[in-house]
């Protein structure tokens, strides 16, 4: 098998396993010396898998993306204005 198409089929097993769309992939690439695959997605995340070697924690979308999520607006009349649910709330 080339090493080629051995180097895609692993990042694409990899992707899957970590659950990242091939969209929010900016690079990724597979290093024979250390038996890696090296992704680096939209939301800046790094990740460095070893074969064979178990998942410990999946990213985010906001990791895989780089988008936030959108807070849900609401009116208030005392102020006039749309505000966010969680600056309605005080904390003491």
């Amino acid at each position: 098998m080339k090493t080629e198409n051995k180097s895609e089929k692993l990042i694409k097993e990899t992707l899957a396993a970590y659950g990242i769309p091939p969209q929010w992939v900016l690079g990724a690439r597979y290093d024979e010396k250390s038996d890696s695959v090296i992704i680096v997605t939209n939301g800046g995340k790094k990740i460095v898998h070893k074969i064979g070697s178990e998942i410990k924690q999946k990213p985010t979308m906001v990791e895989i993306s780089g988008y936030l999520p959108k807070e849900e607006l609401f009116w208030s009349k005392k102020l006039n204005q749309r505000i966010k649910l969680s600056d309605l709330k005080k904390d003491k």
